[in-house]
């Protein structure tokens, strides 16, 4: 069973976020903001990270670009979701390396469509061709990239 880390401060998104996944065959962590993620994922493989942008203590942006900067992590999938429907959100999510940009509020059948779509192409070779790509765009100064799938 493939499993998603949910990262949002926001109890009540974190409690809809795992019911929706757990019942679309997912297991769920959760993770309260962008330090207790990271944390996590020291400690527990996961196969997909579905972030908030806006948290305190370390935000998704910030939690993102740690992610693709770190040798093991760097190629886990990212959705990130927010209310904020800025253009400039989204492009700075995307330059950082985040594969599909929501925002609220999110369907969610859209959402398991999404998550799931990410989990079939890390399984193909596209996905190796994109961890590959993310891989060495961690190792260059300024890290990240663009992996942007529109949704």
């Amino acid at each position: 069973m493939p499993t998603v880390l949910v990262v949002d401060d926001y109890a009540p998104n974190n409690r809809l976020l795992e019911f929706v996944l757990e019942q679309s065959g997912f297991a769920v962590i959760i993770a309260s903001d962008g330090m207790h993620a990271l944390s996590t994922l020291r400690d527990v493989p996961v196969d997909i990270v579905v972030t908030d942008l806006r948290m305190p203590r370390l935000n998704g942006l910030d939690l993102v670009q740690q992610l693709r900067a770190d040798g093991q992590l760097c190629t886990l999938p990212i959705v990130m979701i927010t209310a904020s429907g800025r253009d400039s959100d989204a492009t700075r999510a995307t330059g950082l390396g985040v594969d599909a940009f929501l925002t609220r509020p999110v369907d969610s059948d859209d959402l398991v469509a999404v998550v799931r779509q990410l989990m079939t192409r890390e399984a193909s070779a596209e996905g190796s061709q994109l961890r590959e790509c993310r891989r060495q765009a961690a190792t260059r100064p300024g890290g990240g990239g663009n992996f942007m799938h529109s949704w």
